[in-house]
């Protein structure tokens, strides 16, 4: 996820935290407005850590679970000193702490949340119907509400198996490169276009990983991808075959014109300077397919550049 992307929900969870405090707060002014002082100090400490808890989740995104936990315990305790005060309870309030678990929460957490309080909030609640009534409805109100996040998880995997981007990088999975290039080169074919791919072997990639760990690894790619899009066209197609292994597909180009690309982006990576390992290197190969030459062949003509780029730098 992009920082652009992650900034926005960042400051959404900000929000929400700022109105629970504000809740928490006028419900401290109203228990004095009411004269019910020795009820004040809890929503009013409660208060005070949904305002750090906003604070906190504004600055860095990944203290959303501890966020979540505080907002959650802040309102399950106001929620069990009221039904302690209050002489009679609506049954509706049966509804409350499932819904605002799973609401908060992972699904996981969520779940076992609300199954080991089941006897609190049936002990604490006034409520009409029987105790074996209530668990029920209890239990068969906490499984209708996580079908919705069950599903958004369902969707969630969905989407991460059919995407064709790579996780790690701005490129295209192995799977989704074989498809680009496999329509592209029967397009070539059919109407008689020039099609060219460049094989690009990064040898630091590995050793980048191993010595400084998985952020230089992640920012090398990141930056490798950044000026390869930067150097090709719109139209052309970057795609991660294995490992540090990419291809560059570029249609309607013939092996001059891909030799240009490639010592354009030779230079521009030699630009590209990392503080630990220095400027990015790359080996570059050109290949372009033979007349009438099927997909197969191309392939493992590719595969075989590849493995001649990789063991000339071991």
């Amino acid at each position: 996820m992009t920082p652009r992307l992650e900034e926005s929900p960042s400051r959404l969870f900000a929000l929400v935290y700022l109105l629970a405090a504000l809740l928490a707060a006028a419900h401290a002014g109203w228990h004095y407005l009411m004269g019910h002082y020795e009820y004040i100090l809890l929503p009013s400490v409660g208060a005070l850590l949904l305002l750090g808890a906003a604070v906190v989740r504004l600055a860095d995104h990944r203290a959303q679970h501890m966020a979540s936990y505080v907002l959650i315990s802040t309102g399950y305790l106001l929620l069990a000193v009221e039904l302690i005060r209050l002489d009679q309870t609506a049954d509706l309030w049966l509804g409350l702490p499932p819904v605002v678990a799973l609401l908060l929460l992972p699904l996981g957490p969520a779940l076992m949340l609300n199954l080991l309080l089941v006897p609190l909030w049936l002990l604490l609640m006034d409520l009409q119907m029987s105790l074996e009534h209530a668990a029920l409805s209890y239990l068969a109100l906490v499984v209708l509400c996580t079908l919705a996040p069950w599903e958004q998880l369902r969707q969630h995997a969905l989407l991460r198996a059919t995407d064709p981007s790579d996780p790690h990088c701005e490129a295209l999975t192995a799977s989704a490169l074989e498809e680009t290039l496999q329509s592209e080169l029967a397009r070539a074919q059919t109407l008689e276009r020039r099609l060219s791919v460049l094989v690009i072997h990064l040898p630091q990639l590995d050793m980048a990983g191993e010595q400084f760990g998985p952020r230089l690894y992640r920012d090398m790619l990141h930056r490798f991808c950044e000026v390869a899009h930067h150097t090709c066209r719109s139209h052309d197609s970057l795609g991660r075959a294995e490992g540090n292994l990419f291809w560059l597909v570029l249609p309607d180009t013939g092996e001059n014109g891909a030799l240009m690309v490639r010592n354009r982006l030779l230079a521009a990576l030699e630009r590209c300077v990392l503080a630990e390992t220095g400027p990015l290197t790359a080996r570059i190969a050109v290949c372009t397919p033979q007349p009438g030459e099927r997909w197969l062949a191309f392939e493992q003509r590719l595969l075989r550049r590849g493995q001649a780029l990789t063991e000339s730098t071991s």
